[in-house]
């Protein structure tokens, strides 16, 4: 009987290497995960190594093979994970904690809720009830609910990322955390289980791989919606979102985006690229501070986006929605 670990501490560097581990154990017959000497983990990763968990168990039942989970001890950790809903998440039938949606969270954090997909009627309507749905997880991030900067930063930001995962990844549903620290740090979390970056991308540019895609998807003006009428393009996508988050973000802090095969990690001017195996796509926002003035930002950030745009064949100018907090 094998026993995989779950790492002391979830970050970057850890993920990729429990990512190999499952893959590479992916046809070993009988498997425990061990999760008992979890001590910390961010947003981001936590929902990162859920989303594999999840997806790498059912894989394996689906050709009959035996993943367990060791009895969990309880500690710190395993009682906040539990409380976030974790275990629920990953699909676990042991009786650990909350179920998602069950906790309510409190002024600083938010645990892992699902999204669902709304219904579209009207272009209002899908903004209205997009918004609708992670208001609350912008209060907690801005510590406010009042229409401050910092709440209007936080509200825009959601909004562009949950109607990104509905209008591309053909998912019906999305999971979303988030922290805000006392000492101003702030994290976002949000993963999708659809068809990845590389397939939505090719509905209106030919890539080869993922690194393209993912490269391209933070570039202004460039949406799958490309190539599409603007009768088909009822979301009115322009492809702005992705570039204005991952602008405004790795000047605050660190952005980052994986789908597919790749992960991309923007800070502070510096950008790489790695390998992370990963089914659909997911984004992580971490910010040491929150910008002040992130009206004005925006419109600085549209703007060079646009000029910038004007240099692709078949770029557009943002959307009206793009540029509305």
């Amino acid at each position: 009987m094998l026993i995989i670990y779950l790492p002391k501490n979830i970050n970057f560097e850890t993920t990729v290497i429990f990512f190999k581990q499952l893959e590479s154990n992916f046809l070993t017959e009988d498997i425990y995960i061990d999760i008992n000497q979890l001590q910390f983990s961010t947003p981001t990763s936590m929902l990162i190594i859920g989303s594999k968990l999840k997806a790498w168990r059912a894989a394996r039942e689906s050709k009959q093979l035996r993943t367990g989970f060791k009895k969990v001890i309880n500690s710190e950790a395993i009682s906040y994970l539990g409380h976030l809903g974790f275990f629920d998440f990953i699909g676990s039938k042991k009786n650990v904690g909350k179920k998602m949606g069950e906790a309510f969270g409190s002024e600083t954090y938010v645990p892992i809720i699902k999204i669902e997909k709304p219904k579209f009627d009207t272009l209002d309507n899908w903004y209205e009830s997009i918004i609708s749905s992670v208001r609350g997880l912008a209060n907690v991030l801005a510590g406010t609910k009042y229409d401050t900067e910092e709440h209007r930063f936080y509200l825009y930001t959601l909004r562009e990322i949950v109607r990104n995962v509905f209008e591309h990844s053909q998912a019906d549903d999305c999971f979303i955390c988030g922290q805000r620290w006392g000492n101003g740090k702030v994290e976002i979390a949000i993963v999708d289980e659809g068809i990845g970056l590389l397939s939505s991308l090719n509905r209106s540019h030919k890539l080869l791989n993922d690194e393209d895609a993912i490269n391209l998807a933070i570039k202004p003006g460039i949406s799958a919606t490309n190539d599409i009428t603007s009768v088909e393009n009822i979301y009115d996508n322009s492809g702005y979102g992705l570039y204005v988050l991952s602008e405004v973000v790795t000047n605050f802090g660190c952005f980052t985006l994986g789908s597919g095969s790749k992960r991309l990690i923007s800070a502070l001017g510096k950008q790489s690229i790695d390998d992370l195996d990963f089914n659909g796509t997911f984004i992580g926002l971490e910010l040491n501070k929150t910008p002040k003035h992130f009206s004005d930002i925006l419109k600085d950030v549209i703007a060079c986006g646009e000029k910038e745009a004007q240099d692709y064949a078949k770029a557009s100018s943002a959307s009206k929605m793009s540029k509305v907090l």
